[in-house]
């Protein structure tokens, strides 16, 4: 897994910097280490967005009547868009890019390409935009890849017990040295390191809230059992175990909702008053909806951070106890579909109930449990070990008995008590679940060799 650090502090050695010419031509140069930063921030951002802007994406074609009659692919550049540029002819358009690091530059490709994918496919699963283009607005960073050549590239040293520093070198462009002084130059990121730090392949830069992150491979989890487990997802519990341990997400607290639901309603009320005063744009103007934004995001970022912490221990733990885990294949997306509406067939114009508002509280108490995400962790840490996670399908797994295995809808009673009417076994309902999840995984994996 990687590794963060926070970043204590940057300096700057070797020759001035070349940073491109102004718009009378002469050239710039600077030795201030935090503009250096800003510098490589910037020019990562651009080499980013040059290439994200040759992604093509559909554009409706509309008819006279608004109708859509086509679809037709265009570049997120526009249809006017320049030809794709090789990072040797992006540096000689761009006079103030051609001293930025190769590593630097280089792992706009990988990475744009990476994002791009993964926005599609987060796009189809739950929704949203497709990706767009890095701002300036939205935090400044960059991606350095780890050369250990003759000068190196994003090498880490330890200096101390817990620090260290990250070197990226540089040179300027042939015919841009500043006179008197050589070509090359490096920035020394301190770090404050209170681990090893494992072999990465390269370093990830957020300048904005002074971090560095390492991207190495995730080191296998020590396992300390061999035990075989099935898991039930709920939203009353999180998971169930077939052994009867019951493990749950911790939810946010009373005075958090109240506080979210206040600052929403807040929010709500200045964006009207900022659409009365200039429209959409005008969002972004009001200070106060800025400070109230900023609140929000600070809050919900502790319910978020809170519930992800309770994610990777639990997988953790799981993970280390147990040799093969069992759970069943659920269709979150489906199941937290919206009801269709219903047309009332004596009243045209109007709707007859179908449980919208009901459907609504359990699609929050699914989402807010984060089944995919439990299950996505734990695959990971499970391949990473040696160990198996084994997907069974889900149906009638709350309502077969396991002792006799009578599957019957009268067997669940509520949503903790489970009476098999057949035999009388009885049992929570979640255990029980959990216990046929397990039974299915060991027939479909061969028994107990598994």
């Amino acid at each position: 897994m990687s590794q963060k650090v926070r970043i204590d502090g940057v300096k700057h050695v070797g020759a001035s910097v070349f940073l491109g010419v102004d718009h009378c031509g002469n050239p710039r140069w600077t030795r201030n280490p935090e503009r250096i930063m800003v510098w490589l921030c910037d020019g990562w951002r651009a080499r980013f967005n040059q290439r994200r802007e040759q992604r093509t994406h559909n554009i409706p074609v509309k008819d006279e009547a608004g109708g859509i009659v086509d679809w037709v692919k265009e570049p997120l550049g526009g249809p006017d868009v320049a030809e794709s540029l090789s990072d040797r002819e992006a540096r000689l358009q761009c006079s103030w890019m051609a001293g930025i690091p190769a590593p630097i530059l280089s792992s706009t490709d990988r990475i744009e390409s990476v994002e791009w994918f993964a926005g599609l496919k987060r796009r189809k699963a739950i929704g949203g935009r497709i990706p767009g283009f890095k701002s300036r607005h939205r935090g400044l960073g960059f991606v350095c890849w780890r050369n250990a050549s003759k000068t190196g590239n994003a090498i880490f040293r330890k200096t101390g017990r817990k620090s260290g520093v990250v070197v990226i070198t540089g040179m300027n462009p042939a015919g841009w040295v500043r006179p008197g002084e050589k070509a090359h130059w490096r920035v020394a990121i301190h770090v404050r390191a209170s681990q090893p730090i494992r072999p990465y392949t390269s370093v990830h830069v957020d300048w904005t809230h002074r971090s560095l992150v390492f991207v190495n491979m995730p080191l296998p989890l020590p396992r300390t059992g061999n035990d075989i487990i099935g898991l039930d997802r709920g939203c009353v519990h999180t998971l169930v175990s077939s052994d009867g341990i019951f493990m749950d997400m911790p939810k946010p607290s009373k005075a958090e909702l109240k506080r979210l639901r206040y600052l929403q309603r807040r929010m709500s009320r200045q964006d009207r008053v900022n659409e009365a005063r200039g429209g959409r744009t005008a969002k972004f103007a009001s200070k106060r909806r800025q400070r109230t934004l900023s609140e929000f995001n600070t809050l919900q970022g502790r319910i978020v951070r809170r519930r992800n912490d309770w994610i990777e221990k639990t997988t953790t733990s799981l993970a280390k106890a147990n040799i093969l885990i069992a759970m069943e294949d659920l269709d979150v997306k489906a199941m937290t579909r919206r009801p269709k509406p219903k047309p009332d067939p004596a009243k045209p114009g109007q709707y007859l109930h179908n449980g919208a508002k009901a459907k609504a509280g359990l699609n929050r108490s699914i989402l807010s449990n984060n089944w995919s995400r439990l299950m996505k962790r734990l695959k990971d840490k499970m391949d990473a070990n040696g160990g198996k996670l084994v997907i069974v399908p889900a149906a009638y797994t709350s309502q077969t008995c396991h002792k006799c295995g009578h599957v019957a809808k009268e067997n669940r009673e509520s949503q903790a008590v489970f009476h098999c009417v057949e035999c009388g076994y009885e049992a929570n309902a979640d255990v029980n679940a959990a216990m046929n999840i397990l039974g299915r995984a060991l027939i479909q994996t061969g028994g107990g060799t598994a």
